[in-house]
């Protein structure tokens, strides 16, 4: 009713409840056992004897139903405290010979996941695309996971999960529908990798490569396809992925999909600004500068920053204004893996019809015929050019893009690249050019405040304590994707956002960041991670005689790994050597081989005895 407060239950992950954000003491594992129950058979009477049998299977206690209504009554009490004993039952109702859960359909996750699966299958593509990703941002983990082993909620789990693979594979689908195969291949390989035997996940992938316009990688993914099925049930490959199979070896026109103006023109589709906070700066420029392309006046965008501190999001987010103003967008999206395939990105832009332009000897012919086709296609129309991940971009793509910035003028074409800082790059020097540019704008994202981390904190987990909010800010240091690491390790394991749990945040966010931190060490020189390790071991004791002592690397070598590291936003720019965040050092520390961590401290210690015995050698404090 109007007044009241909003109750929400949570099954897509841990059984929780919220009461207007606020975490919902449910009691012990039993008691809740009875609600999960009651939430499985939805709008159902659920018999006496049935939960019983839920809670306690083949060995109730000699009272099971006084038991049982006794965690009926706690219930009751924590989901309607402010009724009183004679007017509580409003949610959980007695029923003949048992009880029905009462809630509307929007206050239990599982119930509104249903729904807005069902009511995407009837939208226009790019709703359909918002109302899926936000029905998938519900799930917490696996559906019911603190019951998943027990037989009274294996079918619901097993329909759930098996929902949520639709939905995911109908995502894809529909982003594939709208043009952007480039963008969707890695999603596509990771759904692919969790559930081989899925022929709808294979036919996807294989087309997301073909649109892609790389022929031989999506007749690789139907060879593997082949295989596995082959190799797990001993089939071949059904009739779809057989005509797929033909079809791409027939280059035919009906596997194009969208078709535009070009057939590698990215439809652009409304996303909701789901979790975008402490961005309204960044956010009027983009505005400003396309309601600018509108007039016919062209711009570029630099938006450069570490990992994770909101590039692609704002990227995001103009895909969502475009579609508003009816503005066209080109995307592309650089990777590590692909930045040694010439012209990749500009494939991914422009599509086959750059084949015969890039097809020249000639680079600067090249770059002169591709900028004629820019400028036939802004006359037709303005539209902006996107590419995520420019760092990574492959050196002819970034000569181009270098090339169109000093010839925008005039066009109506809006360019926004996403740089992120401290990736090392064979084409430093072109992309200081780019940035360098006085026709460009460069945009520098801030870390998040902690107002913003708060509404992070209560989109993930329900309105948070004020301790528990400073504790997530200060382990991030503001920075959107670790928080968000964070975040979805503690909803995972049901952590409530309390003033109790301020010390969990720190053991349960060590642990949700370290592949990231790990994983951006390896793309280095093997010296600089040498380095980043002795720094971890070392801690307040770290400068660059101890770093040097403790890596083996001559003082030159490792003051060099050093500002590759504080380029990189690993450590912090300045003295004393520091991590960018205490996350950051647990992680890297955590990393360190046992052999390597104990030949490190041998080291250390050594260095330490050093110091003692030689006390005349050492620093005097305040000298």
């Amino acid at each position: 009713m109007d007044g009241q407060p909003e109750l929400n239950l949570h099954v897509l992950g841990e059984l929780t409840a919220t009461r207007d954000g606020a975490v919902v003491d449910l009691g012990g594992r039993r008691q809740r056992a009875v609600l999960a129950a009651l939430a499985v058979q939805r709008d159902q009477v659920v018999t006496a004897d049935h939960l019983v049998d839920c809670v306690w299977g083949d060995h109730p206690p000699a009272n099971a139903n006084g038991a049982l209504q006794a965690y009926v009554s706690h219930l009751r009490r924590a989901l309607e405290p402010g009724a009183t004993a004679r007017h509580r039952g409003g949610v959980i109702a007695r029923a003949g010979p048992g009880y029905v859960l009462r809630l509307p359909p929007d206050a239990v996750d599982a119930w509104a996941f249903e729904a807005a699966v069902e009511s995407a299958a009837g939208q226009a593509p790019g709703d359909a695309v918002c109302t899926l990703e936000t029905a998938l941002r519900t799930w917490r983990g696996p559906a019911y996971a603190d019951y998943a082993g027990e037989a009274w909620a294996e079918a619901e789990v097993a329909r759930l999960s098996e929902l949520r693979g639709v939905a995911r594979e109908r995502l894809l689908a529909t982003r594939l529908e709208l043009g952007e195969a480039p963008l969707v291949i890695g999603d596509l390989e990771a759904l692919v990798k969790e559930d081989p035997l899925r022929e709808e996940r294979w036919r996807l992938l294989t087309l997301a490569l073909y649109r892609a316009h790389r022929q031989a990688a999506a007749l690789e993914a139907l060879r593997r396809a082949r295989q596995v099925l082959a190799d797990e049930l001993g089939v071949d490959p059904g009739p779809a992925l057989r005509a797929l199979e033909a079809e791409v070896l027939a280059q035919s026109p009906n596997l194009d999909g969208v078709t535009t103006r070009s057939a590698s023109v990215s439809i652009p589709r409304p996303r909701t600004p789901d979790g975008l906070v402490d961005r309204d700066r960044e956010m009027a420029l983009l505005r400003t500068r396309l309601d600018e392309l509108a007039d016919g006046t062209s711009g570029c965008v630099l938006v450069e920053g570490s990992a994770g501190i909101g590039k692609t999001r704002l990227l995001d987010e103009l895909r969502r204004l475009a579609v508003a103003a009816g503005v066209w967008v080109r995307s592309a999206r650089s990777s590590p893996s692909e930045h040694g395939f010439e012209w990749g990105v500009v494939r991914q832009l422009f599509g086959a019809g750059v084949d015969d332009a890039i097809g020249r000897e000639d680079r600067f012919a090249a770059l002169r015929e591709l900028c004629e086709l820019t400028t036939g296609l802004a006359e037709e129309a303005p539209f902006v050019l996107c590419v995520d991940d420019v760092q990574w971009c492959d050196e002819a793509s970034l000569q181009l893009l270098a090339y169109l910035v000093r010839r925008l003028d005039g066009l109506p074409v809006l360019m926004v690249l996403a740089l992120r800082t401290g990736e090392p790059h064979e084409a430093d020097e072109l992309l200081a050019e780019l940035a360098a540019d006085e026709s460009v704008t460069v945009v520098r994202p801030a870390p998040l405040t902690e107002q913003g981390t708060a509404a992070l904190v209560t989109d993930r987990l329900g309105r948070g304590a004020d301790p528990f909010v400073a504790a997530c800010h200060r382990m991030s240091s503001g920075n959107p994707l670790l928080l968000r690491q964070l975040l979805r390790a503690l909803a995972d394991q049901g952590v409530p956002p309390d003033a109790a749990h301020v010390d969990t945040v720190r053991a349960v966010g060590s642990r949700a960041v370290t592949s990231l931190v790990t994983l951006r060490l390896r793309r280095m020189p093997a010296a600089v991670t040498t380095v980043a390790r002795a720094v971890a071991v070392l801690g307040p004791e770290a400068d660059l005689m101890a770093v040097a002592d403790l890596a083996q690397h001559p003082e030159e070598d490792v003051a060099a790994a050093l500002d590759v590291l504080a380029r990189s936003e690993i450590l912090r720019d300045g003295h004393p050597l520091d991590f960018v965040n205490p996350l950051v050092r647990d992680a890297i520390h955590a990393d360190i081989p046992t052999g390597e961590r104990a030949l490190l401290h041998e080291r250390m210690n050594r260095r330490l005895k050093s110091s003692s015995s030689h006390p005349g050698d050492a620093e005097v404090p305040g000298s």
